[in-house]
């Protein structure tokens, strides 16, 4: 299992890792953490867990020249990690249940399988009510939809295991070594290569989101910049179906007044009609895909229902305006991508990292 890290700053981040490590797993697992630096505040806790845990190792990747961070990190761990059949790889702001590794690896005694993937939820990680936190638990909830879907055929980072042979049958690693992200480029060449995925529901785990609104919208940005590069009908489909959508929104109460003034029940029924579609989708995102129970705790603070329908209207509007900033953030073929402080210039055509600004 390779887990790149960056700082310690996630919520609950030593108790992610030790979630990671105590697994009630048969077979044999060694966990790799990966770091960029040997200034990554991270490194006191990992150097902690290794003298803990014989099945832990550290190590430090060095700064990313040609690649994505995460990539890179990756990709030093494959380096360091022994003559194993599957790889694991997990981010360190998970909190997995204690048989999710074994849940992770079981699909593959099926021989067709190529890779498996769990997803997230986000979970608060404080009781008082912060728009960045329902705005990112709403924007999360709408990603999970493509890891659910075999259409779509998504994966997640965040919890996702793939063959060696498929790694290397596909190029993989060679791959990751130039392009800005992880998943979304194995996504891609598992569908060029019409290779199968399988989602495991049991393994939809809990993030905890302690963020900004201005942060949750940048995140989404960057979601939207993956399929800008990798998936562009994927993209398409988003404006030709999210700008409408949103205008719609902010549209609608003028529509409902000028309905009322004028004295036109078609007008009022229909704009009371969309709002009960827009408050429709929002349920059926905080009840969609939920964490497994075995991952939730007692002190855990869900989303309360009334914040995320109010909230549910602005999560449109805010993500047409964050899949208006990737346009303005191409310029000549180049996107630039802001993440974990580091800023990407991209080639929008093919993902290849052309420059990195620290």
């Amino acid at each position: 299992m390779i887990v790149p890290c960056k700082g310690d700053g996630d919520p609950y981040f030593g108790e992610n890792l030790l979630g990671i490590i105590c697994q009630e797993y048969t077979g044999p697992a060694q966990f790799i953490f990966c770091v960029e630096s040997q200034t990554d505040s991270a490194l006191p806790v990992l150097y902690v867990l290794k003298q803990q845990y014989a099945q832990v190792e550290v190590c430090v990747a060095g700064l990313a020249t040609t690649s994505g961070q995460k990539n890179l990190n990756i990709i030093k761990g494959m380096e360091q990690a022994g003559p194993v059949d599957i790889f694991l790889f997990a981010d360190a702001d998970i909190q997995p249940h204690r048989t999710w590794l074994q849940e992770m690896i079981a699909p593959f005694t099926e021989p067709d399988v190529g890779a498996v993937t769990g997803c997230f939820r986000r979970v608060p990680a404080m009781a008082e009510f912060r728009l960045g936190n329902y705005l990112a638990g709403l924007f999360g909830a709408g990603i999970v939809t493509g890891m659910t879907s075999d259409v779509i055929s998504g994966l997640w980072g965040g919890s996702l295991a793939i063959r060696r042979a498929v790694i290397e049958q596909l190029g993989l690693q060679e791959r990751l070594a130039t392009e800005i992200v992880d998943d979304i480029a194995i996504m891609h060449a598992l569908h060029q290569a019409r290779m199968e995925r399988r989602f495991v529901p049991s393994c939809t785990l809990k993030s905890y989101c302690d963020m900004s609104t201005p942060a949750s919208i940048e995140w989404l940005v960057r979601q939207f910049q993956f399929s800008q590069i990798y998936f562009k009908k994927l993209y398409f489909f988003y404006y030709v179906f999210g700008l409408p959508y949103a205008f719609s929104i902010l549209a609608a109460p003028l529509a409902f007044t000028y309905g009322l003034v004028n004295g036109s029940e078609l007008i009022v029924s229909a704009t009371i009609s969309f709002w009960l579609s827009v408050i429709l989708v929002g349920l059926l995102l905080y009840r969609g895909i939920p964490v497994n129970p075995a991952s939730v705790s007692p002190h855990d603070i869900p989303y309360q229902l009334i914040p995320w329908l109010a909230v549910t209207p602005l999560a449109f509007v805010a993500g047409a305006l964050a899949l208006l900033k990737t346009l303005l953030r191409v310029k000549h073929g180049i996107l630039t991508m802001y993440w974990r402080n580091i800023e990407y210039k991209v080639d929008v055509k093919t993902g290849k990292v052309l420059e990195i600004i620290r």
